[in-house]
């Protein structure tokens, strides 16, 4: 392999970890919830997010096709340092949360979308024709136990420093003389991330760009043209392929109910009765199962059918949404989680792994970007879905929830809301099973032996 090949694999091996590793996801939504939010503000906060990748996705994506992919790796680099500071020192309760937390979300979208697609069309483009897709599918695998191992660290570290208890009897244990502040464990997991986020800039200095771009610089209002001519032209490719079109509908529908979950996550251990501070050594158990998950879905790709894969992730959720609306107090609840944890690796490892198959390397980046703005799109709607339900079952449960204090509450209408989820999801999975084979007259299986793109020689270095 390449000298650039091996390094670009490194780069972005390592640039995914430490993006998408963040100390503060154990406890995401008690944090929005502890800074002052209510269940409504929190699902528009992620509503926000997911619009600003939404109209930011496509166009990066065309953009880094034009102007270079590194270039856009590196921007989101840096967007994540500016979101980052903002948590970090923001005030804790008052009029500013609500404001700078949407710009938090905005600057967030933003940056998922500047690197979403570029950071993967950086390495695939770089790797050798020959055996392309093999080490497209081992490095896959190796980034699931990277990002398995490290995330285990941090889920346990951020959850840990989280919680004002925990910290203070760790201090007591081995003897030092200092109180720690609720407020001040608070803010420990965003200082942690944002020293992580200057690791990712100069992680990301380190990718090389083999892609052929001839960067505009005639003008901005040019490169815009440019750009989205570019957007057009992929567009039209995905509506050219079934099986693109199928991949992505299909990706949409199972990544927005896990991804209803793990929003929610650690409010639903809260209500299991589970300390916060556990919340990590459940995100870590995540991560040592995730590292068996990646040796069981390389394996499926080469020895089960694409149809039986995405079906297999669908049983997945179904018992997941299933187990957790019986809400099992205690340990014994946490474990119909692990359905999910199974499902969200799958489902990403086989999406990418197929959506290359049918993608030219003219406009991966932008056909990869039209997935996560179609993924996206459908967790902002699902969190509007989220927070309207929650509207309506604070007005159906008032006489329920009087007297009950603002986390009582909280816990209350997530109890009341899950036992429609798995009816839902359900229903929706089977009306677009229904619906691909009367369009299409056959399954992915079928549609991805009809288009699979044969392999394209790369263009030459560029750094």
């Amino acid at each position: 392999m390449p000298d650039i090949a091996q390094a670009n694999i490194r780069a972005f091996l390592w640039f995914r970890v430490l993006f998408n590793s963040r100390f503060y996801y154990p406890i995401f939504t008690i944090l929005f919830l502890d800074f002052g939010l209510t269940i409504e503000n929190f699902a528009a906060l992620n509503a926000l997010w997911a619009a600003s990748i939404v109209l930011f996705e496509v166009p990066s994506g065309a953009l880094a096709d034009k102007l270079g992919r590194r270039r856009l790796v590196v921007f989101s680099a840096w967007l994540m340092v500016v979101e980052m500071a903002i948590l970090v020192f923001m005030p804790i309760g008052g009029a500013l949360v609500w404001p700078l937390m949407a710009l938090n979300r905005i600057i967030s979208g933003l940056a998922e979308a500047c690197c979403s697609g570029a950071d993967e069309a950086l390495v695939y483009d770089a790797l050798p024709v020959e055996g392309r897709d093999a080490a497209w599918t081992r490095v896959l695998a190796r980034l699931m136990r990277w990002q398995s191992l490290t995330f285990m660290l941090v889920a346990l570290v951020g959850a840990a420093t989280y919680s004002a208890d925990f910290m203070n009897r760790a201090a007591q244990f081995l003897h030092l003389d200092y109180h720690f502040s609720r407020e001040f464990c608070m803010k420990l997991p965003l200082v942690l991330n944002l020293l992580m986020a200057f690791a990712t800039v100069h992680v990301s200095l380190r990718l090389t760009d083999t892609h052929e771009h001839a960067p505009d610089t005639s003008g901005i209002q040019a490169l815009i043209r440019s750009s989205f001519s570019h957007m057009l032209q992929a567009a039209r490719h995905i509506l050219r392929s079934p099986a693109a079109i199928v991949i992505i509908l299909t990706g949409l529908l199972f990544d927005s109910f896990l991804r209803l979950f793990y929003t929610v996550g650690s409010n639903y251990y809260r209500l299991l009765g589970i300390d916060e501070a556990w919340n990590g050594v459940i995100l870590a158990s995540s991560s040592i199962l995730g590292i068996g998950t990646a040796f069981m879905v390389e394996k499926l790709v080469g020895k089960s059918t694409p149809s039986r894969n995405m079906g297999m992730v669908a049983i997945f959720i179904t018992i997941g949404l299933a187990g957790i609306s019986v809400m099992i107090p205690g340990w014994r609840g946490v474990l119909f989680v692990v359905p999910f944890w199974l499902g969200m690796r799958s489902l990403h490892y086989f999406i990418s792994q197929y959506l290359n198959r049918v993608s030219e390397p003219s406009t991966r980046a932008t056909v990869l970007s039209f997935k996560g703005l179609t993924m996206n799109l459908a967790y902002g709607l699902i969190m509007i879905a989220y927070q309207t339900q929650t509207w309506a079952l604070r007005s159906s449960e008032k006489s329920a929830m009087a007297g009950m204090d603002k986390q009582q509450t909280d816990m209350h209408l997530l109890a009341a809301a899950m036992p429609w989820w798995p009816w839902i999801f359900g229903s929706l999975a089977l009306l677009l099973a229904l619906g691909i084979r009367l369009k299409f007259g056959g399954g992915l299986t079928t549609l991805l032996e009809k288009e699979s793109a044969p392999p394209t020689p790369a263009g030459p270095a560029i750094t």
